[in-house]
């Protein structure tokens, strides 16, 4: 997948930095895939993935814009630890797969025989999800 990369795996707790560094990078010419910010887009209305979290979790966690409530199922999942597994497991394999997808581009896009492109993979669970394979 990521063969004419040089790919950087970026972890680490909330507040830890990641962010900085991500960025210290990225004005250096690396190309920062930011795993939040695909967690965002996976689940944003209308998506297979928002489809699962719905079916999960119920119609109550979304907004009256049809968006999942971030913050309400944040808090619901983070305090039941089977909850949290069940989210998981839905959006990780989501945000590997757009992932891939990503970094399926920047190969056709970007790499040469002379140039490997840097890109950085920003992921506070980038172990956990498996990401890092």
């Amino acid at each position: 997948m990521s063969q004419g990369l040089y790919l950087i795996g970026l972890t680490g707790n909330i507040a830890t930095g990641k962010s900085a560094v991500a960025a210290m990078l990225a004005e250096l010419g690396a190309h920062v895939i930011d795993a939040d910010a695909l967690t965002h887009e996976v689940i944003r209305a209308g998506t297979p993935t928002w489809q699962q979290v719905i079916a999960a979790f119920g119609r109550s966690t979304l907004q009256a814009n049809g968006e999942i409530d971030r913050a309400q199922l944040g808090a619901r999942v983070f305090s039941d630890a089977a909850a949290l597994a069940r989210l998981e497991a839905i959006v990780h394999p989501a945000v590997i797969a757009e992932t891939e997808r990503q970094l399926e581009k920047l190969q056709r896009v970007t790499s040469t025989a002379l140039h490997r492109p840097v890109v950085v993979l920003e992921a506070i669970k980038l172990l956990e999800s498996g990401l890092a394979q």
